[in-house]
């Protein structure tokens, strides 16, 4: 598998400005605007087919943000490593997690590969369930009377 951080994308400082104009002028109508590429030097324009539309305007957004994209398709296995850096934890974390079965996983020679569908899958379950828990506690602590705006003592 090829290592992913060859695939990411990075803008410069002078790319930068380009891309938050080109986003400014994309957000002002979105659905009426259609990308076409032109080659003058062959004499070619090409209409980008919508899903493709999609995902470069998505990819500007992220951009013009400044953040860095990289495109994966959405089949491909991935490392523990890598999993660990989307899932925001620990490279053992992960392990212990695919060895408890929450996330299918397969092995290639010695090492674990984790298809990105499953590991999104459980990404957006525990999401989810994280959100849940929360909005809990936040309902017992207002019904229990400790949720109030007022309680905060004043800084001097």
């Amino acid at each position: 598998m090829p290592d992913m951080s060859v695939n990411l994308i990075e803008p410069d400082d002078k790319e930068f400005e380009s891309i938050k104009k080109l986003v400014s002028s994309l957000d002002i109508a979105p659905d009426e605007n259609e990308l076409i590429i032109v080659d003058q030097a062959h004499n070619v324009r090409i209409e980008l087919p919508h899903a493709l539309y999609r995902v470069l305007v998505d990819a500007a957004h992220q951009l013009a943000k400044g953040n860095t994209v990289g495109v994966l398709h959405y089949e491909q296995d991935i490392t523990t490593q890598q999993a660990a850096d989307l899932l925001q934890v620990s490279r053992p974390h992960v392990v212990k997690i695919l060895e408890a079965g929450d996330i299918p996983y397969h092995m290639v020679g010695s090492h674990r590969r984790i298809r990105l569908s499953d590991l999104l899958e459980y990404k957006k379950n525990r999401d989810a369930m994280r959100r849940e828990k929360l909005n809990d506690l936040i309902r017992i602590s207002e019904s229990s009377g400790l949720y109030e705006l007022n309680d905060f003592p004043e800084e001097d």
